[in-house]
This record gives C-alpha cells, structure tokens and sequence, in this order.
C-alpha cells in the first residue's frame, strides 16, 4: 500500500483545517477563561459597591433623623 492512496490532497485539506480549528478552538477557550477571570473580579467589585451603597444608606438614614431632631429642637426653642 503506498501512502499516496491513503494521504492523498483530500486529507491533506481535511488535517490542515482541523488543525486550524483546533488552534481557534484554543485561542477562543483562552479568551473565555480570561474574560470569566475578569467576570469574577467584577463581581467581587459589584458586592464591595453594594456593601458601600448600602453603609451609605445607613449613614443618610442616621444623618436625616439627627437633622429632623435638630429641626424639632429648634422649633421647640423658637
């Protein structure tokens, strides 16, 4: 058997592009897992922005009711 009738230009053709799609394949399963790498920092930043948001919140919350007893404090001494 010679290798010319079972590696002929069809086959040739045939591992050129599997190889070829195996690499974009790769390249591709690399930019997925650096952009899920990204996508976790992210979310790591979206909870330290909530816990903040929410400290804010409290903060704003504790600041209208000391500025409500100041308003009733005055109006009481007026």
């Amino acid at each position: 058997m010679k290798w010319d009738k079972i590696f002929d230009g069809t086959v040739a053709v045939y591992l050129i592009g599997a190889s070829a799609a195996g690499l974009w394949w790769a390249a591709d399963l690399t930019r997925q897992v650096t952009t899920l790498n990204g996508s976790t920092v992210t979310a790591e930043r979206i909870a330290t922005l909530e816990t903040e948001v929410r400290n804010l919140g409290d903060s704003t919350r504790e600041l209208k009711v000391s500025i409500n007893d100041l308003v009733r404090e005055l109006k009481r001494n007026n």
